[in-house]
């Protein structure tokens, strides 16, 4: 694995830690503004699904659709994962199925979103990889 995959494998994992923490925080009521969780969710899975997505792409040789519908399921998944434990009393958090929705939604777009700037990304990819000496 070079620099760049680490890189970005590390920001992935360390996306992935917040994410899951911020959804598992007891929270007192009143202290996301009324209306904006949906949004939240949708927002934080989109940029999860990018993250795998990129991670994944510098990984695999080519992203296949049959690829690409397995990180669809797996970001979706961990969205459900993620609701059925908000349903642990001591949370004192609700599992919503317009959480959910949210996620998965959210994750569709962040894939669509990479896709849309990957071959950017990857030309990126190749300069951070180049030696010094390379750039002149």
């Amino acid at each position: 694995m070079n620099r760049y995959q680490l890189l970005i494998r590390s920001g992935l994992i360390l996306y992935w830690i917040l994410l899951f923490t911020a959804t598992h925080i007891p929270l007192k009521k009143g202290t996301i503004p009324q209306g904006t969780d949906v949004p939240l969710h949708f927002i934080a899975y989109a940029g999860l699904a990018f993250l795998l997505t990129w991670w994944l792409s510098l990984k695999w040789d080519r992203l296949t659709v049959k690829r690409l519908l397995l990180i669809f399921a797996g970001v979706s998944l961990f969205g459900v994962m993620d609701e059925l434990l908000q349903g642990i009393p001591v949370l004192q958090r609700e599992p919503s199925i317009k959480d959910w929705i949210a996620d998965t939604t959210g994750a569709l777009l962040g894939m669509t979103l990479f896709l849309l700037v990957s071959k950017s990304l990857h030309s990126i990819s190749s300069r951070f990889q180049q030696k010094p000496d390379e750039s002149d």
